[in-house]
């Protein structure tokens, strides 16, 4: 299938946005559908939308990806743990959407190889055990694994050893190498913000939805809060993506309509992942290793490559388990670290302790769930979306997964359609994705001043300036976690970082410099409570 080539766009100016979404609202204009939820699945349904000739706006409450889209295990995959729960059909549209998304996010899709190595039992080959991860590798291949041009092979101890020196030699017995994809989830969800903006879309974070106006029955108006000021925006459609927040949203919207939408129970699953050194480690590629004690099995990513084929550091996830604290900012608690960190000094001649971590980030899966769902673990829950449609003009869509988005988007849109009528086909699986624009990107690089950023530091001016112009950063936080990696695989680097990145930000949006002290005491404030959780459990 060929690609529709486009114009690179100039990203997301949140001025601009602002003054489009306020004019809009002056001229009592009303828009085809405001969609709420900046996550992937938001930025998604509303590229869909533009692209089916909608007159669509999406708002976020926080940053663009602030939520799950920015604290997943970065992995774009079919999911072999599915077949093992018999859920095929996710398995192949995952892989599906796999091939699709390399193709639409050129160079931004990564192939990545992974390593399951066999150990023995009681200094025994375990033949059944081989022969079922044999098994189920053919069926992943089959499924749709063939397509990223790669398929699993067999290796023997030396090959296990040669690409992950630092496992338990006295228990490996051979292993599998099969293939997936990985991508940077916050800049993939801010990718197709972008692409949606230049397809005509308003696209508006830091703007929370406070309330809906609806009338005889149906949706008229959204209220609108953003930067101190309030918005009154008439749309005939209102699309929940809101994800583990979507029971608040319903809230909103649900009890006042003609045709009100079934119950829905969000049973929101923590997955924590903490980053440490790579030379503890030293594994070429990636891993999937058992949890002891337990019926899952965890990844060890190497992530940030070097010159000399070595990699800077690597990250471990992720837990599994039910979250009943807040939803916003869920910590990693000393429990989830000691359970990752003890999955991988079973596994390899190594003795990584909490002091090894440099990096945490925790995040909350929106699993849907039934009567029969509300018990037993999440991991066994299904990842399968859902949507739900009222002729009143309100449409909800939960659940999912990363690499899935842009069918659930298309689902969604679907369902829309119902409500506003057809437009065009779906598009969305030939038209590439926005990236950073390299013309806009010269031109701040040549103008670039000394910004007293650490030489050791990937980041550099460029990335800031361009994040505050055309990827709407407005934080500290929205540039050191989201625009960058940096706090998530470097937290001390990030914290080195945050004082000359500050004035970088100062310099961009007219900060004083009150303002500018309080975004750095933020930042320090988010690392501090990181650190005060991991250590003491606190959630």
């Amino acid at each position: 299938m060929s690609v529709r080539k486009v114009h690179a766009g100039s990203g997301i100016d949140r001025n601009v946005m602002l003054e489009q979404l306020r004019a809009k609202a002056d001229r009592s204009e009303a828009v085809d559908l405001v969609v709420v939820g900046g996550g992937i699945t938001g930025a998604g349904v509303a590229l869909d939308a533009a692209l089916r000739g909608f007159d669509v706006v999406l708002v976020e409450r926080g940053d663009f990806a602030s939520g799950t889209s920015s604290k997943s295990s970065k992995l774009v995959h079919g999911g072999l743990r599915y077949l093992q729960q018999g859920d095929v059909a996710l398995v192949r549209e995952a892989l599906r959407e796999r091939s699709i998304l390399q193709r639409i996010a050129q160079g931004r899709v990564e192939v990545l190889p992974f390593l399951l190595p066999i150990f023995t039992k009681d200094g025994l080959f375990p033949r059944r055990i081989a022969r079922a991860l044999g098994s189920a590798l053919w069926a992943y291949d089959t499924a749709g694994g063939w397509r990223i041009g790669r398929l699993h092979r067999r290796l023997r101890k030396s090959g296990v050893a040669k690409m992950a020196p630092l496992l338990n030699s006295d228990r490996i017995a051979g292993g599998y190498l099969y293939y997936d994809a990985r991508a940077d989830d916050a800049r993939l969800t801010l990718d197709v913000a972008a692409t949606a903006v230049r397809e005509g879309a308003l696209a508006v974070n830091y703007c929370s939805l406070t309330g809906v106006t609806v009338n005889s029955g149906a949706v008229n108006t959204v209220e609108l809060d953003v930067d101190g000021s309030h918005i009154s925006l008439q749309t005939r459609c209102v699309v929940n993506a809101a994800g583990v927040w979507a029971e608040r949203v319903d809230d909103l919207v649900n009890g006042e309509l003609a045709e009100p939408l079934p119950a829905l129970t969000v049973r929101p699953a923590r997955g924590v992942h903490v980053t440490i050194p790579w030379e503890l480690v030293q594994t070429q590629v990636a891993m999937v290793l058992p949890v002891p004690g337990d019926k899952r099995s965890v990844f060890l990513i190497p992530d940030k490559p070097q010159l000399d084929g070595t990699f800077d550091v690597a990250y471990i996830g992720t837990t599994d388990t039910d979250h009943s604290g807040t939803l916003d900012d869920p910590a990693c608690t000393s429990d989830d670290v000691e359970y990752l960190l003890r999955s991988v000094n079973a596994a390899m001649e190594s003795s990584i302790t909490q002091d090894h971590v440099i990096g945490v980030w925790s995040g909350l899966r929106p699993l849907v769930t039934s009567d029969d769902d509300t018990e037993g673990r999440t991991a066994d829950v299904s990842r399968r979306h859902r949507v739900d449609m009222s002729s009143s003009g309100y449409v909800r869509v939960v659940g999912g997964k990363l690499t899935t988005y842009r069918s659930m988007a298309e689902d969604t849109l679907n369902h829309v359609e119902r409500i506003l009528g057809k437009r065009k086909p779906c598009s969305t699986r030939k038209t590439l994705l926005a990236d950073r624009n390299p013309q806009l990107l010269d031109s701040i690089r040549s103008n670039a001043s000394s910004s007293n950023l650490p030489l050791h530091s990937t980041l550099t001016e460029t990335d800031v300036v361009y994040a505050v112009r055309h990827e709407a950063a407005i934080h500290l936080v929205d540039v050191l976690t989201r625009r960058s990696r940096l706090h998530l695989l470097h937290r001390d680097l990030a914290m080195e970082c945050a004082e000359p990145v500050s004035f970088i930000m100062q310099r961009e949006l007219g900060w004083s410099e009150s303002t500018r002290q309080q975004e750095l005491q933020s930042y320090t404030d988010l690392c501090h409570s990181e650190i005060d959780a991991m250590r003491e459990g606190i959630q």
